[in-house]
Parts: C-alpha cells; sequence; structure tokens
C-alpha cells in the first residue's frame, strides 16, 4: 500500500531525529568515558610523605590555637566542655589520614562557633601546631596550603597510645 505524501514527509522527520538523537547520545557517552577514565594511568600511586613544618608555623598555631581553639579543647589540648582532645584518640583517629581532609576539616568546621572564618594559612599554622604537639618534629621546609601538595602528606601515625589504666575496685576502666 502507498504511503500519503505527507506521512512519508513525517516519518522522514522522525528518522532525522532518531538519527540525530544517536548521534549526540553517542557523543555524550564518549565524552563520558573519556572524562571518566584516569588522566595518568600510572601503575602505583605516588607513597604518601610525612608533613614539613616549620617552628615558626608551629609557633604562630600555637598563638592561634591559644585564642582560638583552647576555650573548647583545652589549653593543653585536653579537651573541655564535651569537645575532644586533640591527642591520643585524636592522633589515633587520622594517623595515616592525608592532611587535606584535615584540612578541609578545620577548615570548614572550625572554630565551633564561627565555622571557616580563619584565612588558609592560619588553619595550616593550627595544623602544624597540632603535629607538633603530638610527636612530629619541626623542618625546614613549610607545610603548604596547597590541598593537592597536602593530600600527598599523612598525618603520622603514633608509635603507641598511652597504656589504658585498669579499673579499680567500683570503677569502669579508663578509656582512650
Amino acid at each position: 500500500m502507498a504511503q500519503h505524501p505527507i506521512f512519508a514527509k513525517q516519518a522522514q522527520k522522525a528518522k532525522g531525529f532518531c538519527a540525530a538523537l544517536l548521534a549526540v547520545t553517542g557523543l555524550a557517552a564518549t565524552t563520558h568515558a573519556a572524562l571518566a577514565a584516569p588522566r595518568h594511568a600510572s601503575a602505583t600511586p605516588p607513597a604518601p610523605t610525612a608533613p614539613s613544618f616549620t617552628a615558626e608555623q608551629a609557633d604562630h598555631g600555637a598563638q592561634l590555637y591559644a585564642g582560638t581553639c583552647a576555650m573548647c579543647h583545652g589549653a593543653a589540648l585536653e579537651g573541655a566542655h564535651d569537645m575532644p582532645p586533640l591527642r591520643g584518640l585524636f592522633v589515633a583517629r587520622w594517623a595515616n589520614t592525608s592532611l587535606n581532609k584535615l584540612y578541609a576539616y578545620i577548615t570548614h568546621a572550625m572554630p565551633l562557633m564561627a565555622p571557616g572564618t580563619l584565612p588558609p594559612q592560619d588553619n595550616i599554622d593550627v595544623m602544624a601546631f597540632l603535629l607538633r604537639e603530638n610527636g612530629t618534629e619541626p623542618g625546614h621546609t613549610p607545610l603548604p596550603a596547597d590541598e593537592n601538595r597536602l593530600a600527598q602528606m599523612v598525618f603520622p601515625a603514633p608509635n603507641a597510645l598511652p597504656p589504658v589504666k585498669a579499673a579499680q575496685p567500683g570503677k569502669a576502666a579508663r578509656t582512650r
């Protein structure tokens, strides 16, 4: 049976639309695959490095900590007002974690009453202070404020956590 000329024209438009749709879909899939593929096909990622910071950064961080952080975390990093200490369990929790994650947390969540108000370099200096106070020695290279470089550094793991005190009769054991 012969097709009416109007229907033949609509069928031709539909075929053209379907072809264009397939072309766009194919282009989108190709683009997505290209973007999802790793940019550098290295066999192994670079090994994390120990953080480096200067004594000056840690000293400035100590001043910032005293004025901004100590009211909640305690003057000696012991924790206060239901805020966690920044020693012991803090170190165990952040051990072997890339410093860019700690930097992002401090930048976006601290200080508690005014999150995100410290300039980037001040957050870096507070991190240098925390590293020093938890046993990392300062060096000659400043801790960078570049998140990509921080991602290559990890928070050092503690050699050993302080021993847990044995419970006395009638009292619960102290936890870390």
